[in-house]
């Protein structure tokens, strides 16, 4: 072959002081000073009141780090209480009303939202409704229908119902919204020169789930998956070309994973051979997974849950040092459970036979050792039943559908508007449709600030 297939594994080397890397320790002296604090509802939270993203501090961080004198653990307790008069990101409020008010201490962006009043504008939330749904402007006339009808939340509703049926919904809107949980690469997709999967499937899987009323956690449990038409495959899936080695190399496509083994977006041939590739333990893999559909990065600190006698540097890169410790404590039980998952394999039969993303009990010693916040799981399905059972899988994908439609995220005197679209989604049975219907009747979706 012309062409050389390598991997980058996946590493964390976090060089920082004493002070500065993230600490768990850290974030639950934070949390029981401040128990009520809007900041100590995740992990991820909590992380990032002091932390712009390890090893950088924001300016909250600094001026904990100035008045520290010492210990992290023993003295945060005591620097915490000396700087809360002051106002550490200049924003017009002080650290402890920021923290009070679930606003951002380090932040000068995101301001106490306490006095604020929002008006909600039913001619406002229609035209943003329509361009986020149909990808289309608002007509003069439907404008006018909205102004007349008897009840115009009747009205809007009915035509966002059209919109969420739309192509532009189901076949652009959310292919967009996928783009970074699947990360195509055209130069090793279907079609590509050197194929390692098909990322088609993947766009379809997650268009096919988040719309028509299904139950959004089949992300993460789908035994099947979705042709061109959007009906559903049973059972495995032939790849549309052969085997390829030559100046252009096919060596994978179609769906091989036998269905018993599936658990949704995170098992799909590209998932497997895109993130896992050549590695013995696939910390991509459960990284990406736990980024795109928990809302956790674990690169920058958050939803850092150390589990005990970890890590074990199974595979010998070593791993020991406390600055990669304390990342791989938690990393490496994360992805214990996607080892028994073959990545990019290149032996003849693994070729002729399709194997890329397949499973093989036998790949590792420790596909069953897994843990996923603090609970042991003994493969991959475990895995994502307690991933999409979480509050983070449903803060997530409420985030999705809050920051496509506001390119932003909720600002403080939007939290409890945020709390009740991702809380309500189990009386729902976890529909994507439904929860757009109760965003587009909020303050936040609607409303202007008087």
């Amino acid at each position: 072959m012309n062409v050389m297939i390598r991997t980058i594994l996946f590493s964390f080397a976090i060089l920082l002081s004493n002070f500065a890397y993230a600490s768990p320790d850290a974030t639950t002296i934070f949390c029981q000073k401040y128990p009520n604090s809007g900041l100590c509802e995740d992990q991820a939270a909590s992380c990032n009141v002091c932390h712009a993203g390890p090893p950088s501090l924001n300016d909250y961080g600094l001026s904990i780090k100035e008045n520290i004198g010492g210990d992290l653990i023993t003295n945060l307790p005591d620097a915490l209480g000396k700087i809360e008069a002051i106002d550490s990101d200049g924003d017009g409020a002080s650290n402890l009303t920021e923290i009070e008010e679930n606003a951002h201490p380090g932040n000068a962006d995101v301001k106490p939202g306490k006095d604020i009043t929002v008006e909600y504008d039913r001619k406002m939330a229609f035209k943003r409704m329509k361009a986020n749904y149909c990808g289309e402007s608002a007509t003069y006339q439907e404008l006018k229908g909205l102004e007349a009808a008897a009840d115009p939340k009747d009205y809007m509703h009915k035509a966002l119902d059209v919109c969420l049926a739309s192509d532009y919904w189901v076949k652009e809107a959310l292919h967009r919204l996928a783009d970074n949980k699947i990360m195509p690469n055209a130069a090793i997709g279907f079609g590509g020169s050197v194929v390692i999967g098909d990322y088609r499937f993947d766009y379809r899987l997650f268009s096919y789930i988040m719309s028509g009323g299904r139950d959004a956690r089949e992300l993460l449990s789908a035994d099947y998956h979705v042709d061109e038409n959007y009906n559903k495959i049973e059972g495995t899936v032939a790849r549309e070309e052969g085997l390829q080695l030559g100046e252009r190399i096919v060596i994978a496509g179609g769906q091989p994973l036998e269905v018993g083994r599936r658990v949704g977006m995170i098992t799909t041939q590209w998932f497997l051979s895109n993130n896992t590739m050549f590695a013995d333990l696939p910390r991509n893999s459960a990284s990406q997974a736990y980024r795109a559909y928990l809302g956790l990065d674990l690169a920058k600190g958050e939803g850092l849950m150390p589990v005990p006698n970890e890590p074990r540097d199974v595979d010998n890169i070593d791993i020991a040092k406390p600055e990669c410790a304390v990342c791989h404590s938690t990393l490496d039980p994360l992805a214990y459970s996607f080892a028994s998952y073959r990545g990019i394999e290149i032996g003849v039969f693994d070729l002729l036979l399709n194997r890329i993303g397949t499973y093989n009990e036998g790949r590792t010693d420790w596909g069953g050792d897994g843990v996923i916040f603090g609970q042991p799981v003994q493969d991959l399905m475990e895995w994502a039943s307690v991933a999409r059972e979480s509050d983070a899988f449903k803060k997530n994908l409420a985030n999705m559908i809050f920051t496509q439609a506001l390119s932003r995220k909720p600002f403080p005197h939007e939290t409890a508007e945020f709390d009740a679209l991702w809380q309500g989604l189990a009386a729902e049975n976890y529909s994507v449709n439904a929860m757009i219907h109760r965003f587009v009747e909020m303050g936040s979706f609607g409303g202007k600030i008087k």
